[in-house]
């Protein structure tokens, strides 16, 4: 039994813009965990991704565009070593939700030569510029639009339980039960 609770959607500081922008009543879980996401990047929740092709560690481009619908994202900015291993460790729950977390590092970065991991890219970003677009870190949806925004990098179970409650991942566990 949750209580209820209602939050409105002000599009840089509630978090209830990741569930459609509206004003809508959530279980108090759900609330505890929406906010933690904060207002982290100047990208709207609910707006388009904006596409961004940057080097991999081998200096083979990789660009968003290429992955966005087919994958949730994780974009995170200068993320450390430990987060980037808890990533790679969890490459399983990752595949389950479709989830590929791209990392932004500066060139020289030695993450940047870090070993292949199926579900973690890790990206060198000249000056800063993408990540001073993006933020700390932001979710976007497989629906393409940023989802949630985040003023820290979120822990790997923060962003899988909100995954968890957006509908399409619903959907995808009721036709294949994962």
């Amino acid at each position: 039994n949750f209580s209820r609770i209602e939050l409105v959607h002000t599009p840089r500081a509630s978090p209830t813009g990741m569930m459609g922008g509206m004003s809508r009543p959530v279980s108090a879980p759900l609330a505890a965990l929406m906010a933690v996401a904060g207002s982290a990047s100047a990208l709207p929740l609910n707006s388009p991704a904006p596409t961004f092709t940057l080097p991999d560690g081998k200096g083979q481009p990789w660009n968003l565009a290429d992955h966005l619908g087919r994958e949730r994202l994780l974009v995170v900015s200068a993320p450390s070593a430990a987060y980037l291993n808890e990533i790679a460790d969890q490459a399983g729950l990752l595949q389950d939700r479709d989830l590929r977390v791209v990392a932004l590092t500066l060139p020289g970065d030695a993450a940047l030569k870090r070993p292949a991991s199926p579900m973690l890219t890790v990206l060198a970003d000249p000056g800063g510029r993408v990540a001073t677009r993006y933020g700390r870190a932001v979710l976007i949806g497989k629906d393409r639009g940023v989802k949630a925004s985040y003023a820290s990098l979120p822990s790997l179970s923060t962003v899988l339980g909100l995954i968890d409650t957006m509908p399409m991942r619903q959907q995808e566990r009721k036709a294949g039960g994962r």
